[in-house]
This record gives structure tokens, sequence and C-alpha cells, in this order.
């Protein structure tokens, strides 16, 4: 340890209640992670589905896009690299073909490199 420098880290648990919009789930996300840095987190955690909850499975499929092209993924990597936080994408969901998805927990670095990723899996169907 250097002088000036602290042990550990700090860390933080955002609560969000994401829904069908991924622009309102994209500006609680902003607003959230931009308040837990601003109070000294080092590393950020957000929940399962920060990106998306839609019951509706049509609607779901209809919003629902690949990576390459989801924007809370964007975001989160841009908020990482602005703050200069680890942040942990508890999952977002992510399309993988016409009628398949996935629900991906991203991590990303203080560059805003993304540090690991993990597709959850469930091992049956349920319809809600």
């Amino acid at each position: 340890m250097t002088a000036g420098s602290k042990a550990g880290f700090t860390a933080a648990v955002v609560q969000m209640r994401s829904g069908v919009s991924f622009d309102a789930n994209i500006a609680m996300l902003d607003a959230l992670v931009r308040e837990a840095a601003a109070a000294g987190a080092d590393y950020i955690q957000t929940p399962e589905m920060t990106g998306l909850v839609q019951q509706n499975r049509r609607g779901f499929f209809e919003t629902v896009v690949d990576e390459a092209r989801d924007p809370v993924l964007t975001m989160a990597s841009q908020l990482a690299h602005d703050l200069k936080v680890h942040l942990h994408i508890g999952s977002t969901p992510l399309r993988l073909s016409a009628d398949k998805a996935a629900n991906r927990a991203v991590v990303f670095d203080p560059t805003g490199a993304r540090l690991a990723s993990y597709d959850k899996l469930h091992m049956f169907d349920v319809d809600l």
C-alpha cells in the first residue's frame, strides 16, 4: 500500500424498479449509479433484469435486442468509464435469435471494458 491509498473498496447495491421501457430503465440506471459513485462507491451492483422487465412474451421479443445494439450495456460501459468504477449489471435480457434470449450478467472495469459476463440459465420454462 502506498501513502494516500486506501485498503479495500466501497461497494454499493442500487435498487431499481425496471419496467418495459429501455429509456426509463436507463435513466434510472444512470441516476442511481451516479449517486452511488458520488457517495464513494468503487464497485456498484445493479439487480437482475436491470434493462427490461416484460411479462408479455410477444412484447418481450418485440423489445429485446442483441448485445451489439443493447442500450443498457452501452450505457453501463460509459458509466463505468466516466465514473471510474467497477459496474456489475446483475443481468439484462439480450436477444439470441427470433425466439431465444439470454439473461446476461456483465461486469465492466473503470475503463468501461468488459471484465466478465455470464448467461444465467434456467432449466425450465414458465409463463407468468
